[in-house]
Formats: structure tokens, sequence, C-alpha cells
């Protein structure tokens, strides 16, 4: 095996193609914990309407446009008819709390005939104050303890992508 970050985390790449390496860990260590709780998962699910750029450009180019440009949820777990919309952050905040209303109602808006969503934001911290204002948008907060300890790069010690004084 190779290295580098990517060579390390590649079928983790591949599997969450979305997400950070850090967000990979979290979320990871959260299914640890939860992933039996659901019949199936959907990563990186792309929801709304996206931007095109119009009909000047070819179609591929259009529907990748609009694909980009979707909103994308790191998780979703199916319970039979319910679903949960999950977002992992290393560190969450308060626009991971927007994150997860807008998710929630293009959901609805996608899915109307379906149950409202639940709403999971995972994370190792969270700034403070976060837990109230979660609280208030139906937002469950799910604490995981992730190691990060792959992040390193081996041959500096440091962590990949980082420089150090």
């Amino acid at each position: 095996m190779g290295n580098t970050l990517a060579q390390r985390m590649q079928a983790d790449r591949l599997k969450f193609p979305g997400l950070l390496p850090a967000e990979v860990l979290v979320l990871k260590a959260w299914l640890v914990l939860h992933e039996g709780e659901y019949d199936r998962f959907d990563y990186n699910y792309r929801l709304g309407t996206g931007l095109d750029p119009g009909p000047a450009y070819a179609p591929e180019i259009r529907r990748q446009a609009i694909m980009n440009s979707q909103k994308r949820i790191d998780a979703v777990g199916y319970q039979g008819q319910n679903v949960t919309l999950v977002e992992a952050k290393r560190r969450a905040g308060f626009s991971n709390i927007g994150q997860l209303v807008g998710y929630r109602d293009l959901w609805i808006r996608e899915h109307p005939d379906q149950p409202t969503p639940r709403l999971v934001l995972v994370a190792t911290a969270v700034q403070t104050d976060l837990v109230h204002v979660a609280q208030q948008q139906k937002i469950d907060i799910d604490f995981v303890e992730a190691d990060f300890a792959q992040l390193r790069n081996p041959s500096s010690g440091g962590l990949s992508g980082h420089k150090h004084a």
C-alpha cells in the first residue's frame, strides 16, 4: 500500500466520495456504533435542483454542472419507511445546523409522501451553545471518538497537508 494519505484512504474515498479524510473517520466511527440499526445507507446523496448552465452547453456538461452544484448529504440511513439524514464533522459548528435544516426541507419537498426525516449531526467536538440550537431544530448530536492517527504523514510525523513551523 502507498504512503500518501490518498493511497492509504483510497477505499474509504471511493465509498464516501464527498467527505474530507477526517470526516470519513468520524462517519466510520459512528457507523461502528449505529450501522446495525439501519436496513441500508446511501452516501453522498444528492438533492435539490442544482444549477443548470443552460442550453448553450453540451448535455453532459449541463448534467455534470447540475450534479456538482446539488446539495450532498453525507449519509442517508433507511429504517423501513423512516429516514435519517447524517452530517459528519470533526468539529461541528453552526453552519452544520443550517445544512441539516436545509437538507430536511429539500428532502420533504422531494419525498412528500415519506415521514419527516430524523437529523443527526455526528462529531468529535462541537462549538459552545450548539447543543441548545440543535435541540431547538430537532437535530440529534451524536458524539464519537475517532482515531485521526492515520491522517498523519508517516514520513514527517505531522498531519498530512499541514506545514509545520
